[in-house]
């Protein structure tokens, strides 16, 4: 999940020294819990080292064996996920509740079928979800962090939104369904996405699902407007966004959009 990114410069704390001159000393319950923070980053990073390491190998041996067919390997779990990737908040991210990742990968395999081509844009947690309970072969990342490049390398695509022309041409028209996430909240990331979005979702038979802020619903309703990818319906699936405050919504493009997520337990 995504936030709009704060302006200004970063909060700076200052520690003053005792009168004495000698540094401050931090009590017991401080440094428990930095040790406890400290422990958790080295665990993350530990678990990210080994999936680059498996996904190293994996690609060494994909050019040593050109001919050879290796898939990628099954998708973790969302809460294997949240341990390894930690949330970068200088690019806007906030991982889903696992419940609720669970709910939306399930919803998206309802309006799919077993040759679907799907594009989970600046979305990672809902690929993670959709690929560890409903595997697709059609599936595809496209996502600014080159860290998620280990999860899935064959499905992994690396997308700026400010290069939204940049994709590759075999994605041209090609997405049965497109599920994004705009990184940040506001009308200008919205057009940006938009761009990309009309290049690769199949005309007639392309369906869009949109999570965002209900903070920019006017926008959404202006910009995604026509067909493909609007006009936009308010779904019946209640996203949570685990720690984000924000209300948030989640809307389809498609006729009878609004039974999308309905009925849907994990």
């Amino acid at each position: 999940m995504t936030m709009e990114r704060a302006s200004g410069s970063p909060r700076s704390v200052s520690l003053s020294s005792s009168p004495s001159g000698s540094p401050p000393k931090l009590s017991s319950d401080t440094l428990a819990l930095l040790q406890e923070f400290l422990t958790s980053r080295a665990e993350e990073e530990k678990r990210f080292n080994d999936l680059a390491e498996q996904a190293a190998a994996r690609i060494a041996s994909r050019e040593m064996n050109v001919d050879l067919e290796q898939p990628d390997p099954p998708m973790m779990s969302v809460d294997e996920y949240r341990l390894a990737f930690g949330e970068d908040w200088q690019l806007s991210q906030f991982w889903y509740s696992t419940s609720y990742a669970t709910r939306l990968a399930k919803s998206i395999r309802s309006i799919c079928t077993s040759s679907s081509k799907i594009a989970f844009m600046c979305c990672p947690t809902a690929f993670v979800a959709f690929q560890h309970t409903n595997p697709l072969d059609g599936a595809r990342l496209l996502e600014y962090d080159k860290r998620f490049s280990v999860l899935a390398p064959t499905k992994f695509i690396h997308y700026d939104l400010d290069e939204p022309d940049i994709i590759p041409e075999d994605l041209h028209g090609a997405m049965d369904v497109v599920v994004a996430d705009p990184p940040f909240l506001n009308e200008i990331t919205n057009r940006k996405l938009i761009k990309t979005i009309q290049q690769i979702i199949h005309p007639t038979r392309g369906k869009l699902v949109l999570m965002t802020s209900t903070s920019v619903e006017t926008v959404l309703h202006e910009l995604y407007n026509l067909p493909p990818i609007g006009p936009l319906r308010l779904t019946s699936l209640e996203p949570d966004m685990g720690r984000l405050a924000n209300a948030f919504g989640c809307w389809g493009a498609w006729e009878g959009a609004e039974n999308f997520g309905k009925d849907i337990v994990t």
